[in-house]
């Protein structure tokens, strides 16, 4: 029990009982209110019990927060009275927890007995005669049987489930049930939808009413007796069937999809759904491929209660799934994939630990987009593409200009290899400027592609590309020579920084790779800065922390870059020392007017400072950014204002500049061996 002031809420008095099961002292008490005892999602209903009084006089159930963090259920009654002469509020509070616990106990058997039911290698159901023969009760062995699952023919009769021949059939075994005093039993020959008849050995009588009253009910119990044809069934069941998820496989799928899109038209057309689990692999990785499967098969579930019973839901394999929609109305499809995403939203429960996952999903329509089983697949596949460089968790539609896309981007595979042999890459430096002193502290360098025909390509348009079909990884050491060959010839405090792609990082020569660039081009390690984004982190951590080390050992630097934008976890720093943050230019963006951005600039600051590592900015293109970033105490900074990426020769231009040996002519090529001197 305790009083509480209804003004402000505070605890005025509370009785021992309250301190023992709260676990607050009485100091905690005088500073808390009771909304402290409250998990957040409950304090604005309690705000609003309090100002309209609907806890007092009457029982309310509430979740309440112990000291330690546990919840639990209460029952709490209130009352208003005065306390020390003012208005009050007196709660009196019952721990609910044995009340649920015989509860939990209670449902546990019921649900052992559902569970015996429900598993029992025989099909019982029971039908309620004065509703219509309405189905109280049919075991899992039954919907295996009648091909219905049981959660589909619950609540239904048999009009609703199955065709007016097999109804018919059926009310009159269950006439002839009730007319007789004892149990008949009969064999029948049940059609099924998949075309896989049945032989059943079936019985059925009307169970007994309390004295006095008609019978009501009827119990049925029915056996498979078709021993060769249940093997076979089993086996193309295994055959057509995902085994993690109980969902057709790709097999069944492909051989549905070719007789759904045979039979599509105008009038009634289908809709074809690609999904994909984002990010499914960095939890399979980091939670464990146990994990993982729990997660396909929630997810399977989720997607079987929003379709309907004439939809197919299928795996493909991985985190892929399909998806084949009756389209009932124009919007089905949209709708679904609004609830889809919807349904996705609430957390999953991997062995006691909620994750949040989302997806992507490619939608196309049949006759619309194509009357051709392969033709459709592929579209839905442009479609699910679209969806993730969309940035994932959404929806596409297929649209012909993602067709063109796929060819504009097949195209440049093909001529991306050609680039590679033709020597088509060149690249720019980005200067980096140390704000100590507003000298140069190195460059960063930048991969461009002169096509013969378009001219010069930046990366956005290529380099995702070169990641698909691992060509970034011939591209990136062709970076590495290139860049460490050209600042090799630069004066010695000066450094390059290249960035290094996920895929790159991945690759299993990087390492050989990059000591005998250093190797060929003389440059020494600490004047090489590598690039990594916190995604390079996010799967295989204790390899990807042990290739770290090992190319910091050599005496490369490495940066962290695109800082605050990723997953921005710090025990990633705390785990390595990084020797620099780079800022996300988004940031550094909105410094001037957005709060929020500025106290992530410092942020980052303070973080660098407690491990000792460089910041830099970069996206700079104001003075007054430039200035804010200086005074927030950053080490080195780039963007625009301060040099746009440049060729080799303007590069090295600057470089002489800013050395005080000016524009190199004809007769002034000697002074270039200055360049060239302290190569490490």
């Amino acid at each position: 029990m305790w009083v509480y002031d209804p003004d402000t809420l505070r605890f005025l008095i509370v009785n021992d009982a309250a301190r023992d099961l709260y676990g607050y002292s009485d100091d905690a008490y005088g500073r808390m209110t009771v909304l402290d005892i409250r998990p957040k999602k409950e304090r604005e209903r309690m705000r609003d019990a309090v100002q309209h009084r609907t806890d007092v006089e009457k029982e309310q159930r509430w979740t309440h927060l112990k000291a330690n963090g546990q919840t639990f259920e209460v029952l709490t009654y209130g009352r208003e009275i005065r306390f020390e002469g003012r208005p009050a509020i007196l709660a009196i509070v019952q721990d609910r927890t044995e009340v649920n616990a015989a509860r939990r106990q209670v449902t546990d058997t019921q649900s052992l007995l559902d569970s015996i039911v429900d598993n029992l290698p025989v099909g019982v159901f029971v039908k309620d005669m004065e509703r219509d023969g309405l189905y109280i009760l049919f075991n899992e062995a039954c919907g295996v049987i009648v091909g219905h699952p049981a959660k589909d023919v619950l609540g239904k009769t048999d009009r609703a489930i199955f065709s007016p021949e097999q109804t018919a059939l059926f009310r009159a075994q269950d006439e002839r049930a009730f007319k007789s005093a004892s149990t008949i039993s009969f064999e029948e020959t049940i059609e099924r939808e998949d075309d896989f008849p049945r032989i059943l050995r079936t019985a059925k009588r009307a169970l007994p009413a309390p004295e006095g009253q008609p019978p009501r009910y009827l119990l049925g119990i029915s056996q498979d007796v078709t021993e060769e044809r249940d093997v076979e069934a089993k086996l193309a069941h295994l055959a057509m069937h995902d085994s993690l998820t109980g969902l057709p496989n790709r097999a069944f799928f492909s051989e549905s999809i070719v007789r759904q899109v045979a039979r599509a038209t105008a009038a009634e057309p289908i809709a074809l759904l690609y999904i994909d689990v984002d990010h499914f692999k960095h939890i399979n990785d980091s939670k464990g491929h146990a994990a993982g499967d729990a997660l396909l098969r929630q997810v399977a579930q989720r997607l079987l209660r929003l379709a309907e019973k004439n939809d197919l839901v299928a795996r493909l394999g991985g985190d892929e799934f399909a998806l084949v929609l009756k389209m009932t109305d124009a919007d089905r499809a949209q709708r679904f994939a609004d609830l889809l995403l919807l349904s996705l939203a609430s957390p999953f429960d991997l062995d006691g630990v909620r994750e949040h996952v989302t997806c992507s999903i490619g939608i196309a329509l049949a006759p619309d987009h194509a009357d051709d089983a392969d033709v459709l697949m592929r579209d839905a596949d442009l479609a699910l593409y679209a969806a993730k460089e969309s940035g994932r968790s959404t929806y596409r539609f297929y649209q012909t200009e993602m067709r063109l896309e796929a060819e504009r981007r097949h195209q440049l595979t093909i001529e991306l290899r050609e680039a590679l042999q033709n020597d088509e890459f060149e690249l720019y430096y980005q200067p980096i400027i140390r704000l100590d002193t507003d000298g140069l502290s190195g460059f960063e360098a930048l991969v461009r592609w002169r096509h013969p025909e378009r001219g010069l390509i930046l990366p956005m348009e290529f380099i995702s590309v070169a990641e698909e079909t691992g060509m970034i990884v011939p591209i990136g050491e062709w970076v590495f020579r290139e860049a460490c060959r050209t600042a090799a010839q630069w004066p010695g405090h000066l450094k390059i920084a290249i960035n290094l792609s996920v895929y790159q990082f991945r690759h299993a020569n990087l390492l050989a790779t990059i000591v005998s660039v250093l190797d060929e081009t003389g440059l020494c390690p600490g004047r090489l800065e590598i690039e990594i984004t916190e995604s390079v982190l996010l799967s295989e951590v204790a390899q990807s922390l042990c290739l770290l080390r090992a190319l910091k050992e050599l005496g490369i630097r490495i940066a962290i870059d695109d800082f605050g934008t990723g997953y921005s976890s710090l025990s990633y720093l705390r785990s390595f020392a990084f020797d620099k943050i780079k800022l996300d230019r988004s940031f550094v963006a909105g410094i001037e007017a957005d709060p929020g951005n500025l106290a992530i600039v410092r942020a980052v600051v303070g973080i660098a400072s407690g491990f000792n590592a460089v910041t830099l900015a970069e996206g700079i293109e104001t003075a007054e950014q430039l200035a804010k970033l200086r005074a927030e105490g950053y080490d080195e900074v780039q963007g625009y204002l301060l040099g746009r990426p440049m060729p080799r020769a303007e590069a090295e231009t600057r470089i002489l500049r800013e050395a005080g040996i000016g524009t190199m002519s004809a007769k002034q090529k000697a002074p270039r061996k200055a360049i060239r001197r302290h190569a490490c």
